[in-house]
């Protein structure tokens, strides 16, 4: 048998190589990248508040929300704009007992005190929380009672 010779099924096994190889380097590198990359879910939400009630708010509230779901834990963490250093963030973290669960954060964002001095600089303030709850459960984001969209 001569390994240098052209035959029929070599040229075959070379066909067959150059279609399957690219494909196998595909899933072999989608299969890596699971790998190494945490299951985690990034929601960027943003509302703009045309009919909100209170004049001291910022006219543009965003809320930047990671999650990540892992032993029958759901961790969210995630970074709001207040209108200034001044104002406070209440945080609540709601589940609602149905198949999904439906667990429901509920932002307050808290005026300062009026007498007090406060730059206005808006300001990102961080909150974050686990619940035990099953993998298919849904998150939703509350700021003032809005729910945002």
């Amino acid at each position: 048998m001569k390994f240098t010779q052209v035959t029929w099924y070599s040229k075959l096994l070379a066909l067959m190589l150059f279609v399957a190889l690219p494909f196998i380097g595909f899933y072999a590198g989608v299969w890596y990248q699971k790998a190494v990359s945490p299951p985690k879910s990034v929601i960027k939400i943003q509302e703009s508040s045309k009919d909100d009630d209170s004049s001291s708010s910022a006219s543009l509230k965003k809320v930047n929300l990671k999650t990540s779901y892992k032993n029958g834990v759901l961790t969210y963490s995630g970074f709001v704009q207040l209108p200034s250093p001044c104002h406070k963030l209440k945080e609540e973290t709601l589940v609602i007992e149905s198949f999904p669960e439906q667990v429901q954060v509920r932002l307050t964002i808290q005026d300062p005190d009026p007498t007090m001095m406060c730059a206005q600089v808006v300001t990102e303030k961080e909150f974050s929380g686990e619940v035990k709850v099953s993998e298919k459960a849904t998150i939703s984001v509350f700021i003032n009672g809005k729910k945002v969209e």
